[in-house]
């Protein structure tokens, strides 16, 4: 007996019950194989869209911002501030300018030199800080001369930390020396880099 047969045979409920279990089965694989890749296919093309959309206005912005932050960065290059801070690109690293210019007013205060310590750095808000530590002994008026020596300077040296260790036993008729342990800070800006090429941006359809 064929198969058309067999199902002839079968009583009508189950007949219609196959027929519609078919039915359901031949939605299902419509759905599989047509209507989710479409849908990935549609959400992949409006993401892609989206994004694109999204380049292209930062691009545009930044171009319309652009006469602005080149009028911010003459003004910054103008500054008399900018001539505070060390130069990265001289021959003689900051660091060593550092000490340089420590080394200086501690004999404008009549202190002997003493050995430094490069500390780690750090970058904050667009200036790379450099750090040095160093430890000495003097009396209040030279630590005050060298405070002046300090802003008698042409780039700025900023005080970050200091301890101060008196000795036990003091005379009343004149100011003890004390041994100091102190953190000196100066800052530098990087020098420009290379402009990178511009990147072309596929239009949005």
């Amino acid at each position: 007996m064929s198969a058309a047969a067999r199902l002839a045979a079968l009583p009508l409920a189950m007949r219609r019950s196959l027929a519609l279990l078919l039915v359901a089965l031949a939605l299902l694989l419509l759905w599989i194989t047509i209507v989710l890749p479409v849908r990935g296919l549609l959400a992949s093309q409006q993401e892609w869209r989206t994004d694109t959309v999204r380049a292209i206005a930062r691009d545009r912005g930044m171009i319309k911002t652009a006469p602005q932050l080149r009028e911010i960065t003459a003004a910054i290059d103008a500054s008399p501030l900018r001539a505070r801070v060390y130069d990265a690109s001289a021959t003689i690293a900051p660091a060593d300018q550092l000490q340089n210019d420590l080394r200086t007013a501690l004999l404008a205060s009549g202190v002997e030199p003493t050995n430094f310590k490069v500390l780690p750095g750090a970058v904050t808000q667009g200036l790379r800080v450099h750090r040095i530590e160093f430890s000495s002994i003097m009396s209040v008026d030279q630590l005050h001369a060298f405070f002046l020596a300090l802003e008698r300077q042409p780039r700025y040296v900023r005080i970050e930390r200091m301890r101060l260790d008196a000795p036990s036993v003091q005379r009343n008729d004149e100011n003890p020396k004390v041994t100091m342990l102190i953190e000196a800070r100066a800052y530098s800006v990087d020098a420009p880099v290379a402009p990178v090429a511009a990147v072309r941006v596929p239009r949005a359809y």
